[in-house]
């Protein structure tokens, strides 16, 4: 028994990181400067009861919530492609030889995407993202935060 505690006690000696690659890493974070200002970051932190005196907890903080928020957009945004794919599949070919005659809008765009493919261009597309609550929700579910909406919105 006293082995054990011995075996213990020898490896909590041992660093788990070199010091070298936490001098590297501090002078890393030193240099980043997170979009979420650390003023903002301490602000929560005291709301949640959290005291830090030391600055680099504070930026190690911000960049772990910027790295989180960040994930979270680019999840809801993968989603968004996905469900975007999915509903706006092409119509079959026989139904598009049987369909009526395009309007002139629509064949105006239709001659300018494919003059845009004839001289190389990409075709012209709408660039506008919209983030929804129902993809930020689904997003929000898998990382465990639940999200309802109040009944006036439902």
């Amino acid at each position: 028994m006293t082995e054990s505690m011995e075996d213990s006690s020898s490896s909590c000696d041992e660093t788990l990181v070199d010091e070298e690659d936490l001098n590297k890493f501090t002078t890393t974070l030193d240099q980043f400067t997170p979009a979420i200002p650390e003023t903002v970051t301490k602000f929560y932190m005291r709301q949640c009861g959290l005291q830090a005196d030391d600055e680099r907890v504070v930026k190690l903080m911000s960049v772990s919530v910027q790295k989180f928020m960040t994930d979270i957009i680019n999840d809801s945004f993968q989603l968004h492609k996905i469900r975007e794919k999915s509903t706006n599949r092409p119509a079959p070919v026989a139904a598009a030889a049987a369909a009526p005659a395009q309007s002139t809008t629509e064949a105006t765009t239709t001659t300018d995407s494919a003059s845009n493919v004839a001289s190389g261009k990409k075709p012209i597309g709408s660039t506008n993202q919209t983030l929804t609550l129902s993809d930020l929700t689904h997003v929000l579910d898998e990382y465990g935060i639940n999200v309802k909406k109040t009944f006036y919105y439902t």
